[in-house]
């Protein structure tokens, strides 16, 4: 199961430097964007960092909402 995770935080890592390198292609000379790609998924690895769209923050709110009006009904 761990590998799992690791296999999915990379893939996520991945994509995520995709996106960046996608949009600053060209700002980005093509000798520097390996270097570019390198260095930001180190980057995001290291700290933790993703990407996360408007639709997957809305889902986190709402689940956060509902986990906290379930702790609210559960108090004395």
């Amino acid at each position: 199961m761990e590998k799992l995770t690791i296999d999915r935080d990379k893939h996520n890592i991945r994509a995520s430097v995709y996106q960046i390198l996608h949009l600053l292609d060209a700002y980005i000379p093509r000798a520097c964007q390996q270097d570019a790609q390198y260095t930001l998924m180190e980057a995001f690895s290291k700290d933790g960092i993703e990407l996360t769209s408007k639709l997957m923050r809305k889902e986190y709110e709402a689940w956060k909402e509902l986990s906290l009006d379930k702790i609210e009904l559960r108090k004395p």
